[in-house]
């Protein structure tokens, strides 16, 4: 079954997560081709902006477990569906474009962990947000642990799992874990209209400045600040670019 719908309209694609019927809950036929059209996208080079988001009244209830297996949560092998979440993650990172989640109705658990993959990432007032692994006895593993704390603090984070609690999106935006929370009705415009603001800016100095984001935010501030001065600042500059830089007559 297509378990992902993947539409291009350069300079923006989306990625539509298909399981509408059960919430989009993720089987391993939904990660394997979530990473499938990710790993297409990272190869078109008229796509700048991706956006994610999920069919039907959901982004996604998290990972289905009604099909799960012991193995699946367990196996560290190549290719196998946890450490296919992990291959993810770091080809979000690594790729030259912006992805965007857009999120409605639930985000539970593997799905926000997968969210939080995410550069930027929007929601709807009255989506609902939550970490059940301790409800269902279930270990972290795709950064749960690490990701959360590091968007809304330690003390909220660990609130957050050890209560299973449901957060909806003005309290997520609120603590951090998101962006922004928009009216239901506003969300699908509000998301198209930044994707395309951000494609109209220069994307060559963007995919650099994204770099520069992640790598130094896995080290110190100092560390941070030393890679951001000894990195590239070679840009390829549109004669509109270099108009923008010059004084107009009569200006100072």
């Amino acid at each position: 079954m297509n378990f992902i719908k993947l539409h291009k309209e350069a300079p923006v694609a989306t990625i539509v997560f298909n399981r509408p019927d059960v919430l989009n809950a993720i089987n391993e036929g939904m990660i394997q081709g979530f990473y499938n059209a990710l790993k297409d996208l990272s190869e078109d080079t008229s796509i700048k902006v991706i956006i994610v988001k999920g069919e039907g009244r959901a982004f996604s209830a998290g990972i289905d477990l009604k099909s799960a297996t012991a193995e699946m949560f367990q196996s560290q092998d190549e290719g196998s569906f946890m450490e296919l979440g992990l291959t993810i993650r770091d080809l979000i990172r690594e790729m030259p474009k912006v992805v965007i989640g857009q999120v409605h109705g639930y985000c539970f658990t593997g799905a926000l962990e997968l969210a939080m993959f995410f550069d930027l990432l929007f929601c709807d007032e009255e989506t609902q947000f939550g970490d059940t692994h301790a409800k269902w006895s279930i270990i972290p593993r795709w950064g749960m642990s690490q990701n959360l704390a590091r968007r809304v603090g330690i003390l909220k984070a660990k609130e957050l799992t050890f209560r299973a609690m449901r957060v909806k999106g003005t309290e997520a935006a609120r603590i951090g874990l998101v962006n922004t929370a928009f009216a239901p009705e506003q969300l699908n415009d509000e998301v198209q209209a930044i994707a395309q603001e951000i494609a109209s800016n220069s994307f060559e100095a963007i995919v650099k400045i994204k770099r520069l984001y992640d790598d130094g935010w896995h080290t110190t501030l100092a560390e941070g600040l030393l890679i951001e001065y000894g990195t590239d600042t070679t840009l390829t500059a549109t004669d509109d670019q270099i108009n923008s830089f010059r004084v107009k007559p009569g200006k100072t």
